[in-house]
């Protein structure tokens, strides 16, 4: 199939760091044709930077450009607004998370999608970096056998902590029960980021999550988890019944995660070790190529993680955005589910609400699905 022509609906901070230099590098399969933002300087000067036309109104700028699909990258609370209407004339589209933050309007964005023929990516940038993608391999290989726990400390707020737990638990696996608490600190002041103020407080989170196979997530997270000295420690880990990793992959693989399972004998643990190959991008860059995680030295078995996109010049970091952008390309090129979809997305930020419906509940459990006013 020829480029796919696509849109930016957005032009602030991730927008236009994250986004537009991402889709102006994925040349050989987009062609960016338009920005969207309802401040018409902001769209106007991300626009010029990409000679392509602004426009303020999602609806006139897909009458004009006309594209395949579009990326989304506004004020959450906002994405029923561009994502709507954009189903409405036909566009399938991707935006980042949450779907929203508000599941009846969540749901109202899924069921204009599929009354339209639509597809709706949700962009869950946590479980798609490198570090990560080889970790779900070798537990979709089953090498670890069931996984029985899952812990996320500090490495992703809200749901994104809840969609990284979901993707060593199983995203095919529903949770059915969710335990929160929340606490405020009093800690040392101190700089919390350059230019911001001094901060002296920290919001502490907690959820238990149940799962119907049994198996259980546990989320923690710091307001000062981004950012602060206090807490420079983010990673998460997880129990299988043939083993267990502790790293969070989040910054590519450092080589101090630690994987491990049971040697043959069941008497000791057998270390699996992953190795990073690199290969040129069409423009000469070294980029990852691939994850090799030797699963047992002795007879040369592995689990490869195949970086899809190493023709182009992309940083282990730009490589989540750019499988995010591509997923909706190809799902709509192809006429496929995009790899995390709405439903994933939805289901992220109902756990979410109810890890703090149930810290201001006084802690009592609370089950799931949620009860959701339609929108």
């Amino acid at each position: 199939m020829d480029k796919l022509k696509i849109a930016l609906v957005g032009a602030g901070n991730r927008a236009s760091g994250a986004y537009a230099p991402t889709i102006a590098t994925l040349d050989d399969d987009l062609e960016f044709v338009a920005v969207c933002d309802v401040v018409a300087e902001k769209a106007e000067a991300l626009a010029q930077k990409y000679n392509v036309p602004a426009f303020t109104d999602v609806v006139e700028m897909v009458e004009k450009t006309k594209p395949d699909i579009a990326a989304v990258v506004i004020t959450p609370s906002r994405n029923h607004e561009a994502g709507i209407p954009l189903s409405e004339h036909g566009v399938s589209y991707c935006t980042e998370t949450p779907i929203d933050t508000d599941l009846g309007w969540a749901d109202k964005m899924i069921a204009t999608a599929k009354e339209n023929n639509t597809k709706l990516e949700v962009c869950e940038n946590y479980y798609r970096v490198p570090g990560e993608r080889i970790k779900r391999a070798l537990i979709l290989e089953g090498v670890f056998g069931k996984i029985l726990t899952a812990y996320n400390d500090f490495n992703g707020h809200g749901y994104h902590g809840v969609g990284l737990i979901r993707s060593y638990i199983g995203f095919d696996v529903e949770a059915v029960r969710v335990i929160g608490m929340t606490k405020n600190f009093t800690v040392q002041e101190h700089l919390f980021r350059r230019g911001q103020p001094v901060r002296s407080d920290e919001n502490w989170q907690h959820g238990l999550i149940e799962f119907e196979n049994g198996s259980v997530g546990v989320f923690n997270f710091s307001s000062l988890s981004y950012g602060s000295p206090l807490r420079w420690y983010n990673t998460s880990k997880f129990y299988g019944e043939r083993g267990m990793c502790v790293g969070d992959g989040q910054r590519g693989w450092t080589g101090n995660e630690k994987i491990a399972i049971l040697n043959d004998e069941a008497d000791a643990r057998l270390p699996i070790v992953v190795e990073r190959r690199t290969t040129q991008a069409k423009d000469g860059t070294e980029v990852l190529d691939a994850l090799i995680a030797r699963t047992d030295p002795d007879t040369g078995l592995e689990v490869v993680w195949k970086n899809p996109l190493s023709h182009y010049p992309l940083s282990d970091g730009q490589l989540s955005v750019a499988s995010e952008i591509m997923s909706i390309a190809n799902a709509v090129r192809n006429d496929t589910e995009p790899e995390y979809g709405a439903e994933n997305g939805r289901k992220d930020r109902e756990i979410d609400l109810a890890i703090f419906q149930s810290a201001r509940n006084n802690n009592q459990p609370v089950e799931l699905p949620l009860p959701v006013e339609p929108r």
